[in-house]
């Protein structure tokens, strides 16, 4: 086997043990198993761009409309998302969170950055701007292609 897959069998295997080490016990950003990880996803999005539409949030999903309608009506269900017609054009709607939704959403995100904070910690400030940097590198020149 030659080295540079060798490598990349060893990188997948570091990845995947990243990846565990990064989720929660559960499921999802907060440990909250009431709501799968697409549903915390679709509340991060709306706590960043309130007012976003469905079509927008589809986009940035990259799933079709009709997906994310599904994912943002369980949560309309379950109260953790408000929708409402928009101001600027009654037929499109709106989303917006509730605060009890907004506080939940700000302790998971704290809750997970402390958790990805202790996970890091081995690295250095440089190393972890080398990590970053590279990760940003694979990750920028992979998504062009698409």
């Amino acid at each position: 086997m030659e080295d540079r897959e060798r490598h990349i069998e060893q990188l997948m295997e570091k990845l995947h043990s990243l990846k565990r080490l990064m989720t929660p016990e559960g499921h999802g950003p907060g440990c909250h198993q009431e709501l799968a990880p697409s549903q915390w996803l679709v509340l991060h999005l709306v706590s960043h761009q309130e007012g976003i539409g469905i079509k927008d949030l589809a986009s940035q999903l990259g799933i079709t409309s009709s997906a994310a309608t599904q994912v943002v009506n369980g949560l309309v269900n379950k109260g953790f998302l408000v929708r409402q017609a928009s101001p600027d054009d009654r037929r499109a709607l709106c989303l917006s969170l509730p605060e009890e939704s907004r506080r939940r959403v700000e302790a998971a995100k704290k809750q997970r950055l402390e958790r990805i904070a202790s996970i890091f910690k081995v690295l250095s400030e440089d190393e972890l701007r080398t990590f970053i940097d590279l990760t940003d590198r694979v990750c920028s020149r992979n998504h062009k292609k698409e």
